[in-house]
């Protein structure tokens, strides 16, 4: 444990049994989460949501990557997940697909993104997904939620911009040197971080990082 100005921070490692049990996941909805791939690639020659040119084989980690986080209690005990910046779906697709029960709001700035998201969502066939424009600053929420967001935010930006709606946890997929990002935040915050890197060259200096208000 170390504290950092006012946060305290804690940094565990992640056992070879996440992963397992996130590629059990993947197993269990191949049919739907290959069907999300091939719409993301589809929408992707039409509109910027992913890397042009990037491999099959890679969007495929991404999804993993992004799956990972449905073995974590925060959003396990989660009723309600808002995906801030979600580009072309990840994490909040994937986690949608394979969490059936529950109910996720994706939101991005770009409206043609959250159009493409729209026409995935509904070809999917999934009914447990609304999808918002515009800042995410914006967003009317009344109800506690868990947040989420891949690499879409700097930590201190994102909770500047959120700090009034009423999340209770935020988890950020980021690189392990993440504290250059506390700066400037006022209120102090407990921060669990889980360090990847151990899977795969993929994985190296990735980190799943939680956030809960003191």
């Amino acid at each position: 444990m170390e504290h950092l100005n006012k946060h305290t921070i804690s940094i565990h490692t992640v056992p070879r049994e996440t992963f397992r049990k996130t590629d059990e996941l993947i197993g269990n909805f191949r049919g739907p989460l290959e069907a999300y791939l091939d719409r993301l690639l589809w929408w992707n020659e039409r509109v910027n949501l992913v890397s042009r040119n990037v491999p099959r084989e890679t969007i495929w980690e991404h999804i993993r990557h992004s799956l990972l986080l449905s073995q974590f209690e925060p959003f396990q005990s989660a009723k309600l997940i808002i995906d801030a910046g979600t580009g072309g779906g990840l994490p909040g697709l994937p986690l949608a697909i394979t969490r059936p029960e529950k109910h996720f709001v994706l939101n991005d700035l770009v409206t043609k993104k959250c159009l493409a998201m729209k026409q995935m969502a509904k070809k999917l066939s999934l009914d447990n997904i609304g999808i918002v424009d515009g800042s995410i600053e914006k967003l009317q929420q009344n109800q506690p939620f868990v947040m989420v967001s891949k690499h879409a935010f700097k930590i201190n930006e994102l909770y500047q911009m959120t700090s009034s709606l009423p999340w209770t946890s935020t988890a950020l997929y980021k690189g392990i040197d993440f504290k250059n990002e506390l700066a400037g935040i006022p209120e102090s915050l407990t921060i669990e971080a889980y360090d990847l890197s151990d899977e795969s060259d993929f994985y190296k200096g990735k980190a799943l990082v939680f956030i809960d208000r003191d």
